[in-house]
Parts: structure tokens; sequence; C-alpha cells
């Protein structure tokens, strides 16, 4: 194949991100953009410089010869689309959390399968310049053996997307926002055994889906994690993300509002600091998965890590509901 075509669907915030990253890359064409509301995909379509816009994307896959489809919608939408599209033939990248419900998830992996497609969730944070060399830390043996990690991740509600406010849509907090640190201390730490979580509405009263979360992650290695999702935060307070880890040898933490991403401490020597090269992670992300698609390669989270990841924010929902720990793995679906 030359150039491969790609169709973006959904033109909102996360598309507005996507599509620039696959116009830099060279072996890229981009064929069509969707989304039920005709005007804002007529509007990507004109401004982005993109041929064709469809508000169906089931007519964009009757009429264009694509080879990639980019789900950029919400989350209650993605496991339809991914399957339809993968029953056309196309690749499919989606964006996090995979879906709602685990088994719609298997079915989006199973059916990767069967139709021979490439398939990833866009866990970005696995792209990004610090997550990659605090994991590259931890990996080499710097701090040891990781025993104890915090994460937060605050913001005010995401009012702009009317479907959060529907947990049978969005799902909540942990899963639309903390699912970046649970797949994070995952990929570094490994995998979790069991989830102990509280949060509930406690300020968007018309909301169903859960604003605010912490919860305690133990991992199968013996580590325990606290992760905090808040959407509580009020109107102007600054996006704010904080991930530290502690080893038997050495710590370290990534702050968003630091000048320096990575601090490291080890006994003996001084603190360090790293500021990694500040490469797009996106356009890192969607560059993954071209070369999987043009090179024929697994990319860098397929199907099945989106899964694991889902599977313990899910937990998370369900412990908050019956007030006690939840063992992995899930025996049942958490939203109907």
């Amino acid at each position: 194949m030359d150039k491969l075509r790609v169709a973006v669907i959904g033109a909102g915030f996360i598309a507005r991100v996507h599509i620039p990253s696959w116009k830099r890359i060279p072996g890229v064409e981009l064929v069509s953009v969707v989304d039920i509301v005709e005007d804002k995909a007529k509007g990507y379509a004109e401004e982005f410089k993109i041929p064709a816009y469809y508000k169906d994307f089931r007519e964009m896959l009757e009429k264009e010869d694509v080879d990639i489809v980019d789900i950029c919608t919400p989350t209650y939408t993605h496991a339809e689309i991914a399957i339809e599209s993968m029953k056309a033939g196309k690749h499919v990248l989606t964006e996090k959390p995979i879906a709602l419900k685990m088994k719609d998830a298997r079915e989006m992996i199973e059916t990767a399968k069967k139709q021979g497609v490439k398939f990833m969730v866009a866990h970005c944070l696995r792209f990004w310049p610090e997550y990659v060399v605090i994991k590259r830390i931890v990996e080499n043996g710097d701090i040891g053996e990781p025993r104890v990690a915090r994460a937060y991740r605050q913001s005010g509600f995401p009012v702009w997307a009317p479907w959060h406010f529907d947990e049978n849509k969005g799902g909540g907090v942990f899963l639309d926002m903390s699912i970046h640190d649970v797949d994070t201390l995952r990929w570094i730490i490994g995998d979790v055994e069991e989830v102990y979580a509280r949060g509930g509405v406690l300020k968007e009263k018309k909301s169903t889906a859960y604003d605010y979360v912490h919860a305690l992650l133990k991992f199968k290695n013996g580590a325990i994690a606290y992760v905090e999702g808040s959407w509580i935060q009020p109107e102007g307070y600054p996006f704010s993300t904080y991930m530290e880890i502690v080893g038997t040898k050495g710590a370290l933490r990534v702050d968003n509002h630091e000048t320096a991403a990575v601090k490291i401490w080890r006994p003996g020597q001084l603190p360090q600091d790293f500021t990694p090269n500040s490469e797009d992670a996106y356009y890192l992300e969607i560059k993954n998965f071209y070369e999987a698609v043009k090179y024929d390669k697994e990319p860098a989270v397929p199907g099945e890590e989106g899964l694991k990841t889902l599977e313990v924010v899910l937990a998370a929902v369900k412990s908050i509901r019956e007030g006690k720990p939840v063992k992995l793995p899930l025996s049942e679906e958490v939203f109907a």
C-alpha cells in the first residue's frame, strides 16, 4: 500500500488533537471526518482541508475507501463504531476507555482478531515523555522495587460534554480521567489484584456519574497505590496531575506544575531533575498505530491492555457502590 487512508469519527476536542498528528505523517491521507452534528463535521473538513464529511459513520464506511478509522467519539459509542468498522475491514484506533462494558471490549478484541485488523486503545500517557522516562527509571532499577505510588488528576467538571453527566454514557471521573493514571501505573508496576474505592456525586447533583473518586489499588507484586480523580474543583482551578512512586532504593515524582518534569531521589545522592524532550505524545501515539498498520506490527497498546485497565476502573465504581474491596477479575458488568 502507498498512503494509508484515514477517516476520523467525531469532531470534538480530541479530534482537534488527533487530526494535526495524522497530517504530520507523510504516508497518510485524511479522506473524511464524521460527526452526528453535520455542521461540526463540515467545519472540521473545511478547517483541516479534508475532502469529505459525513453525519453517519456507516455511510462513510460504504462510500469511502479507508484503511484506518480513528474513533474520537463519546465513550458509550466506541464499541458499536469499532466493531462495525472492523467488520468492514478497517484498522481501528479508539480513544480511551476502550468501552464501558467488559463484554463490549472483549467483542472488540475478538472482532479485530477475526477480521485480521489492527486495534489499539489511545492511552496517551504511554507516549508522554515524562512517563516514558519514569518507566525507564523504574525498569532500570534506579529506585529499586516499586512499593508505594500516589497519583491524582484534578479539574473542573467537563460541562462542555453533557454526556459526562450520565454514568451509562461516560462512566464518571475515574473511567474518563483517572484511567490515565491507572493505565500508567499498570504499565509501570504491573497488574492489579484488588481495588478499594470511595467517592460519589459530590458537586454536580444532576449527574448520575461519580465526580470524585479515590481508590487504593493493590498490585499482584504487593505494591500499593492511591489514585484520586476529581471533577469537583472550582471554576478557574488549573488542570493538575501528579504521580509519585516510592521504591526500595529511592523515589520519583512527576508534577505538571513543576519546572522540571521528573524528579528522582536516592539515598546518598543529590536529587536529580529530568526534563524530557517535549515531542508531542499524541503524534507519537498516532505514529505508532500508523507504523503498526503499515509494517504489520503489534501496536503499543493493544485491545487486551485497554480491557485490563478498564477492569480496574470498573472495579473502583463497583467498590464505591458496595462499600467494600473488590477483587479482580470482575465476574459481572458494572454498568447496565
